[in-house]
């Protein structure tokens, strides 16, 4: 009997180890990709001179750098840095967590909006070329910053879950103040994620279409990926499949985050939305694999449209072929919002 006592109390202890070492992987996971984080500053310090001048081949990743930002993109993180013109705007979550946008007023009379969504781990700022393109039309322009990025609250990132509901909030906040508003949604990355899911539930008629640029099918798909390349970074000796390790984030984040990063899954979205939609996705994407676009663009049941961008990497799409990727976005407007310009 006492053996037996000894060797149930060996398989406790194995165990309680184990859900220790289980729970300290999880947290250590969702510290990674779960908490917010400031842009690097050695990017902010980034001009387009300086890309222009860099050599590509010098350094794996000096080339990812090059890849990913380029002088166009930099140029219109720079004008909405400068906010000359810009307001600002702020309205309280569902959950109570007060979020920020710039907003940048179009010309006078002119009743379209357009709402610029940022991605993972950056502010509005990456919107700024994009966003400067519909200014330049005379569109009003909000670029919000996501929950938990730039000056808005909150404490972890949501993936486009949360930030869907935020996304609904902006548009509603837009309404108030111009009810006779003609509305265009238009993210990247993890903003075009927010846009599709978005898409995927009611939204007032006066959203007229979206544009999603580089989103993953779902955020499960994504972290396998993702985690898959953080394997060797990982506090344990054990080579464990990026199945695992999303079961160790997912737990965690139902813990700590309070919901279930399975339902944050834009290509299940697509499949409810009625929204006109743009697919839009780089080539060379190596963040948010290429193909999830395909994948999107199957599932959607909305009047629909794509490009693919040749030679471009993760969210750089629009300082690839600026001629290219705007040649598309306005041809695919014309039956939504015709004429382009206010």
């Amino acid at each position: 009997m006492k053996k037996k006592t000894v060797g149930l109390l060996g398989l406790a202890a194995a165990g309680a180890g184990a859900a220790g070492g289980w729970a300290a992987l999880g947290n250590y996971l969702y510290n990674r990709v779960m908490l917010p984080q400031a842009r690097d500053p050695e990017e902010e310090d980034l001009n387009p001179a300086q890309i222009a001048g860099q050599d590509c081949e010098a350094s794996t990743t000096t080339a990812q750098v090059v890849h990913d930002i380029n002088p166009v993109q930099i140029a219109g993180r720079n004008w909405a840095r400068k906010r000359e013109g810009f307001k600002e705007a702020t309205i309280q979550a569902m959950d109570g967590l007060i979020l920020w946008a710039a907003l940048v007023p179009g010309a006078e009379g002119c009743h379209r909006w357009a709402v610029c969504m940022h991605g993972y781990h950056d502010s509005y700022e990456s919107m700024g070329a994009i966003a400067k393109h519909y200014n330049d039309m005379g569109w009003h322009v909000l670029m919000p910053d996501q929950r938990g990025h730039g000056q808005s609250e909150g404490d972890y990132v949501g993936w486009g879950f949360d930030e869907r509901l935020d996304l609904v909030g902006w548009v509603n906040w837009i309404l108030r103040r111009d009810p006779e508003a003609e509305i265009l949604l238009h993210g990247v990355s993890m903003g075009a994620a927010t846009v599709l899911m978005a898409t995927g539930g009611p939204l007032p008629d006066q959203v007229k279409a979206a544009v999603s640029d580089c989103s993953y099918t779902t955020i499960e798909a994504e972290m396998r990926h993702i985690l898959g390349q953080l394997r060797a970074e990982l506090p344990t000796p054990l080579p464990l499949p990026a199945g695992l390790l999303f079961s160790a984030l997912r737990k965690t984040a139902l813990r700590r985050a309070r919901f279930d990063l399975r339902e944050a899954a834009p290509v299940q979205a697509v499949a409810r939305s009625r929204t006109p939609t743009l697919f839009i996705h780089g080539v060379a994407d190596d963040f948010v694999p290429a193909a999830m676009m395909g994948k999107l663009y199957q599932a959607a049941r909305c009047p629909k449209s794509f490009l693919w961008m040749p030679d471009a990497g993760h969210a750089a799409s629009v300082g690839t072929n600026e001629t290219l990727y705007w040649t598309a976005v306005s041809t695919f407007l014309q039956d939504y919002l015709p004429d382009g310009a206010c």
